[in-house]
């Protein structure tokens, strides 16, 4: 055998002697004086440097001898890849000790990058984090439970990295190839279940990557495993570590950037490659000591990194249980981690399967009592609620605008709650629970509830006559839910269910008390519609055209109507009880959101609530947290009625007698416990939950378990979160918050199940949503009940969580009932497990199986039940548009058609085109089917989006159409709309944005691309700017508006106006985009635009004033000067436009008077569904 000179090769030096070995080397055993660790030898770096600098023999030349001439024989294998796993002239070692290191160094490699990886995002997002301690907690929590999940895969990866130090071999060689091909084979299978690789095209394309894989691995592989066993040498071990450093960034980059929160398998296959690449540092560390000595000293790197990673396992696997316990209670680091750790969001969810929620305890909940504070015997009493009426926009709340004048009196000769909330911020369910004492929601989503005794039921037993006037929107949202009541009119004996002014009710209430006798007690409820958005302006209130100030318009238009209904009532009944309260809030941007129903925060679930009884309470304010399920028992109890047995109100009788003193009494610390909190109160939605105790505000976020706790004594805003400063509280606070959800269906004889007992704790809280239930129901797929079993795969199937996903495999293959398997296939499937049952489902005679099938399949990307799911959402579309919910059979409920929605939007189905359309009418359903529409990426739904976005009045489905639009590639159709909504008292957010992505910003008032450029370099030293306004509006002036950020932290300011009378512009070069010199501003016909501090770009907008000379149609020069801190990427001038109109409501009128509508009839579609 030859070299590339056509030379013999040389024999491997030998370290004893310094002279060459006269004979080959047997295979698998050391030469004389030689060590199994050498990587690269001394005398064999000097003999390549020798031959490279052409100092080397010629090919002829022959080779010296250590002793006598022996006869030339052929050497053994002594190519490079004989000596792989050391350097060029070491024998190789035996494989599996060889691996023992390999598994150490890779051990200490993803450590590293574990503390690597919690220390950047940390410092990334330091903002998020309550101080520096939570770092420091993240170190101590997080990092014990990387290092236990290091080792197994320290253990694959250290067998990875020396078959690829050894792939010089053949048979090493054809290892790594099929571990590669493997690997992109799994990935390609992973990601490749979307509709552009259905049916025979998956298959060609998992063998194309994985071949790809393989062939990529075989011709690299040696070079590969040449460059590692060389990075020892000279400097190429500190280039290798530098080089993998890089590599990791990147990958870590695009593991957290590319496609976030889709294909799974992408992700996963991203994480593997990281923890892959990092191990192929570890050829860089040293092998053996600095000098010579006897093997064991040169040893000792090595046995040294084996003992450091072997002492970090112990300290990791010691400390990971009670590290995960730990972290269970640091929400916060959680969330973090979580969302932006690519490989740290592993570890937090193996926490979480480590320490999973305590079950709740078993004593049952305090029975709630009424007593005899108040004495009510003898009085009429009116409930008056005001939609939609947030607290802290009446004047006896503190609100600036004197816009109450009526209920701010009503507050001052009664009693004031601070701290009154809704159970659930949408007004079906807070009208439901107002009505009956209860916790509504959780209930109906049990099946429960249905027939519970109302406000108006208990006081007809009693004698009272009973009147309701209220709109039919009251039962709009989810009003399948609410068919009993709804059909019983909440049991009033007269209503009036009709959309009608606060005018109007003033009159129908004097209609219907002049036909009663003087001496016949009453009960009124008289629910008032106007603050419920869209809020129409009035001219008696000119507040201004935003639309908070049009909100507060029909506030104050509610509060006329609330005044002259209770001057009516006091002409002849003058010692009526007056309660005056209203179904939830209204947000306006407070935490990222609007309108209603979808948070727990202040602004929508804490509602005014003031009780005047003229010659019984005297004025007084309570601070103390209560909630509208404690009004029902509160009057049953002051009119001596029994209290029902599933009322879960509480009595306020001794608040309304005695203050917040009443609620201090006869509360006790705990052993132990921190001091009890006065008040108590529940809301909760979809999403989230609150538990009001003292002026502490528990809200947690029920899909993730996580939690927040506010002070708003001194946190008003609910911005900053106290729970690591007052862990005994939020200890407390999430035990009782926990314990409550899981008490709901104990109050209801309807709770019981057709065996005669009830569900479990953990199906309760798991049909309500908990998803820190999971576990818990999980386990009860093992109960002896069936009927429990079937009940938990359902549930598991709704909250879809990871957790479950072991047991559900168990029940898949070993429970003997049929339907509990097919909910255990589909709820694997949902979690992007494959199971072959639900395959067989998409086919199944019952179109329920077929139904969930369908949407289980899709959300993993497979396309088998397209067809079934496109007519469902048809079928919901048209069940929604009727008001029932159902076109025919069982109703679709709002959350699962948006399942539908997203799953049709994951698979581009182009037939779900027409259905994704018509959802476009319904207000709920408008957001997020312009998103399936854009993910779809059908040019044909953009003439629909185009049109629904120049009539849509509500902000957030604005920026979900022009979203949708601008994926679609629109332009040009883009303009009319945006320009409307650019001019509205509130300007589309994000439009200047939506302009830029579309190339229309110069056809909607902007600057040319070249003066644009100009604009961006130059906003700081001042700008001239020629723009066209458009012609357009209402005639009653224009706006500019900019859209710019701040680059240090602070507040900044744009200034835009225009240039000084009598100074001519300075000339520009057509050619440059440096301006001859800096324009002037004539301050007097120039607005400040203030710029808030954030890296993130807003929008700032002010109505340019008259005397700039800006009309549309026209020519303008404008300047612009920005602060140093700004950045201005686009400005531009529209002019003023009206809001868009709502629709005039739909007619309607009773049949007869107190007559109730139809189950067909509706909302209008003027009134945005609550």
């Amino acid at each position: 055998m030859t070299d590339r000179n056509g030379a013999a090769p040389m024999r491997p030096r030998g370290h004893g002697g310094g002279r060459f070995s006269g004979g080959p080397t047997p295979s698998g055993r050391a030469a004389l004086g030689s060590r199994p660790d050498t990587t690269v030898g001394a005398e064999a770096l000097a003999g390549a440097s020798a031959s490279q600098a052409g100092l080397s023999r010629p090919p002829a030349a022959p080779r010296p001898q250590a002793g006598p001439a022996r006869p030339s024989t052929p050497a053994p294998a002594a190519s490079r890849a004989t000596f792989a796993s050391g350097g060029s002239d070491a024998p190789p070692r035996k494989l599996e000790t060889e691996i023992g290191w390999r598994m150490a160094d890779a051990y200490l490699a993803l450590t590293a990058l574990a503390a690597a990886e919690l220390l950047v995002v940390g410092a990334l997002r330091w903002r998020e984090l309550v101080g520096p301690y939570e770092l420091a907690r993240a170190l101590r929590d997080l990092l014990p439970l990387a290092l236990a999940a290091a080792a197994p895969c320290a253990a694959l990866l250290g067998a990875v990295l020396e078959v690829t130090m050894r792939a010089e071999r053949a048979a090493f060689r054809a290892v790594a190839t099929l571990l590669a091909g493997a690997f992109g084979g799994a990935v390609a299978f992973g990601v490749s279940t979307g509709r552009m690789l259905e049916g025979g095209r998956r298959a060609p394309f998992i063998a194309a990557v994985a071949l790809v894989g393989a062939g990529a691995a075989f011709a690299l592989a040696p070079r590969v495993a040449r460059t590692l066993r060389r990075a020892r040498a000279a400097d190429l071990g500190r280039w290798l570590v530098l080089a993998v450093a890089c590599a990791v960034v990147l990958l870590e980059i695009a593991n957290a950037r590319v496609l976030p929160r889709l294909y799974p398998a992408f992700h996963l296959g991203l994480a593997a490659l990281t923890l892959v690449v990092a191990t192929f540092a570890t050829p860089a560390l040293p092998a053996r000591a600095a000098r010579d000595g006897d093997r064991d000293v040169r040893r000792s790197p090595r046995l040294a990194r084996a003992a450091l990673a072997l002492v970090l396992f112990a300290f990791g696997a010691a400390l990971a249980p009670g590290a995960a316990e730990r972290l269970s209670f640091a929400d916060n680091i959680r969330l973090i981690y979580a969302t932006h750790g690519p490989l740290l969001g592993h570890v937090v969810g193996l926490a979480a399967v480590l320490s999973p929620p305590e079950p709740l305890d078993a004593a049952p909940l305090d029975e709630r009592a009424s007593g005899h504070a108040i004495d009510l015997r003898g009085r009429d009493i009116v409930l008056i609620s005001v939609d939609a009426l947030r607290a802290d926009h009446v004047g006896a709340y503190g609100y600036e605008r004197k816009i109450t004048p009526n209920i701010d009196r009503l507050a001052a000769e009664g009693v004031r709650f601070e701290a009154a909330y809704t159970p659930t911020p949408h007004t079906s369910y807070a009208v439901s629970s107002l009505m009956t004492g209860k916790y509504i929601r959780p209930l109906v989503l049990q099946g429960l509830g249905e027939d519970s005794e109302t406000f108006a039921q208990h006081l007809r037993r009693y004698g009272y006559k009973t009147a309701g006037f209220y709109p039919p929107a009251v039962f709009f949202i989810d009003g399948e839910r609410f068919g009993a009541l709804r059909d019983r009119a909440l049991d009033f004996e007269y209503q009036k269910i009709e959309f009608a002014s606060a005018s109007l009710r003033v009159e129908q209430v004097r209609t219907y008390l002049a036909g009663l006798a003087p001496e016949q007690r009453a009960f009124l409820w008289v629910h008032l519609f106007e603050p419920h958005e869209p809020y129409e302006a009035h001219p008696e209130h000119p507040l201004g055209d935003r639309d908070i100030d049009r909100y507060d318009a029909e506030i104050a238009v509610a509060d006329a109507g609330v005044g002259a209904i209770v001057e009516e009532i006091r002409k002849g009944r003058p010692n009526a009880v007056v309660i005056v309260t209203a179904d939830h809030g209204e947000e306006f941007g407070e935490h990222g959101g609007r309108y209603h129903g979808t948070t727990v925060y202040e602004e929508q679930a804490r509602v005014p609530l003031i009780v005047s009884a003229p010659g019984l309470l005297s004025p007084r304010a309570v601070r103390a947290p209560v909630q509208l399920v404690d009004l029902l028992p509160t009057v049953l109890a002051g009119l001596g009625i029994p209290r029902p047995a599933r009322v879960r109100g509480t009595d306020l009788g001794p608040l309304l007698a005695g203050g917040d003193e009443a609620a201090e009494q006869g509360r006790a610390a705990p052993p132990g416990g921190p001091p009890p909190l006065p008040g108590f109160a529940f809301s909760e939605t979809d999403t989230q939950t609150l538990l009001a105790k003292g002026t502490l505000r528990l809200v947690c976020a029920r899909k993730i378990g996580a939690c927040a706790l506010y002070d708003v004594a001194t946190d008003p805003r609910q911005q900053e979160d106290v729970s690591a400063l007052r862990p005994a509280e939020l200890a407390a606070m999430r035990a009782e918050l926990r314990s409550v959800e899981a008490s709901h269906g104990r109050y209801e004889v309807r709770g019981l199940r057709r065996e005669g007992k009830g569900w479990p704790d953990a199906l309760r809280r798991g049909i309500a949503g908990d998803a820190d239930a999971v576990v818990e129901v999980a386990a009860l797929l093992d109960d002896a009940d069936v009927a429990i079993r079937r009940k938990a795969g359902e549930v598991l199937f709704d909250l879809r969580r990871a957790e479950a996903a072991p047991s559900l495999r168990l029940a898949l293959v070993r429970d003997e009932d049929d339907e509990v398997r097919r909910w255990a296939a589909l709820a694997l499937t949902r979690l992007g497990e494959g199971a072959p049952l639900t395959r067989d489902l998409v086919v199944d005679r019952d179109r329920k199986w077929r139904r969930l099938a369908a949407l289980a399949l899709a959300e993993s990307g497979d396309r088998r039940g397209d067809d079934v799911l496109v007519a469902w959402l048809r079928e919901a579309v048209r069940g929604a548009e009727r008001g029932d919910g159902a076109a025919d059979g069982e109703p679709t409920t709002f959350e699962r058609t948006r399942e539908i929605i997203d799953a049709l939007a994951k698979i581009r189905v182009k037939a779900a085109l027409p259905p994704l359309i018509a959802a476009l009418g319904d207000v709920r359903l408008r957001p997020y089917a312009a998103a399936a529409l854009a993910a779809i990426g059908e040019d044909a739904a953009r003439p629909a989006l185009a049109e629904r976005l120049g009539q849509e009045p509500y902000q957030t489905a604005r920026v979900a159409i022009a979203e949708a639009l601008v994926k679609l590639g629109a332009g040009p159709e883009l303009r009319a709309p945006l320009l409307r909504m650019l001019g509205t008292p509130d300007p589309l957010p994000g439009g200047l944005g939506f302009a830029l992505r579309a190339d229309i910003l110069d056809l909607l008032g902007g600057p040319r691309e070249r003066d644009l450029g100009r604009l961006r370099r130059f906003a700081k030293s001042g700008v001239g700017l020629a723009v066209v306004i458009p012609k357009a509006g209402n005639g009653k002036g224009v706006r500019v508006l900019c859209r710019a950020r701040t680059d240090d932290g602070r507040p900044g300011e744009v200034r835009f106006g225009a240039p000084k009378r009598g100074v001519l512009p300075p000339k520009r070069d057509g050619n440059s985009l440096v301006p001859a010199r800096a324009p002037e501003l004539d301050p007097e016909r120039a607005v400040t635009l203030a710029i808030p501090p954030g890296s993130e770009p807003t929008e700032a907008f002010a109505t340019l004033p008259p005397a700039a000379g800006a009309k549309p149609g026209h020519f303008g020069n404008f300047v612009v000067y920005a602060t140093q801190n700004v950045e201005v990427s686009a400005c531009a001038v529209v002019p003023l436009s009206d809001e868009i109109p709502p629709p005039p409501p739909a007619p309607w009128s009773p049949e007869e008077p107190g007559a109730r509508p139809r189950s067909g009839d509706g909302a209008p579609d003027a009134h945005r569904p609550d």
